[in-house]
């Protein structure tokens, strides 16, 4: 059984932005304590008759008053993030696709291949984790009759939809069955993926994980791109999208969760 990664809850104290943008939000906050102290009648550098000790004083508010604003932003993302895009409402946390109640984008293969065999599916993917649940459910022969008799309209960018799930076909498997995907075509693929949501949603909460964050293969690049940069292109094509959604999004992050700063997600995005 697969665990989650444990995750690093202080990861978002990392990013640069967090600590530039909480410079302004500690000015704010002294400015805000040095009004409230003129009101009741008294100052930092007049507080005392050593100039030196007003000083010092007035360097620590401030310092306090940055650090207080650093923990702010930091506990507003420590383990999730809300996004607004076109009045979308999008969440971004960690956890386990298979286990949510509504819609569940899954990556597939352009063939929607069915089988048991780890050496096509791996076991560990959610392709091949759909296929055990639907198995240990008595439900992989209906599944596969459902697939036959849909595959031959499917190409890649599509998506079928089937019970509560939406399967996306993400890849294609090569001549070695490996899943592959042309780098320059991901974000295509992206903006076809949310136009098939879009059409296929009916109301209901949706589910997505970073769409090729697995053992996809992508072509046309010497290193594959991080959770990050998947995740940061998902969200740029739900933009570019025009798609009208009216159900909250939420993307879980199942792996390598301390690979991405959900601040600098929030902050790239915003």
């Amino acid at each position: 059984m697969y665990v989650l990664e444990k995750q690093n809850k202080f990861n978002q104290f990392k990013s640069i932005e967090l600590w530039k943008d909480a410079i302004a939000i500690g000015f704010g906050l002294f400015g805000i304590i040095t009004a409230i102290t003129g009101i009741l009648g008294f100052s930092f550098i007049g507080m005392f008759k050593d100039i030196k000790i007003s000083i010092a004083l007035t360097v620590l508010a401030i310092l306090c008053s940055y650090i207080i604003a650093v923990l702010f932003l930091w506990w507003k993302t420590r383990d999730k993030i809300t996004l607004k895009i076109r009045g979308i409402k999008i969440t971004v946390y960690q956890g386990d696709i298979l286990k949510q109640s509504g819609w569940k984008v899954i990556g597939v293969d352009d063939a929607f291949t069915v089988t048991e065999d780890d050496a096509i599916i791996a076991h560990f993917s959610l392709h091949g984790k759909l296929i055990k649940q639907l198995k240990e459910n008595n439900e992989l022969e209906v599944f596969k009759e459902f697939n036959a008799k849909n595959k031959c309209k499917i190409s890649q960018g599509d998506i079928l939809p089937y019970k509560d799930y939406m399967l996306f076909a993400l890849t294609h498997l090569n001549e070695g069955n490996e899943a592959h995907v042309d780098n320059v075509h991901y974000e295509t693929l992206m903006r076809k993926m949310w136009q098939g949501v879009g059409r296929f949603y009916s109301g209901k909460p949706i589910y997505l994980p970073i769409l090729g964050d697995g053992i996809t293969r992508f072509d046309g690049v010497s290193e594959k791109p991080s959770p990050s940069q998947l995740l940061k292109c998902m969200l740029c094509s739900l933009k570019t999208s025009n798609v009208q959604i009216k159900a909250p999004i939420t993307i879980l992050i199942y792996d390598r969760i301390n690979e991405i700063n959900l601040y600098d997600i929030k902050k790239f995005i915003n």
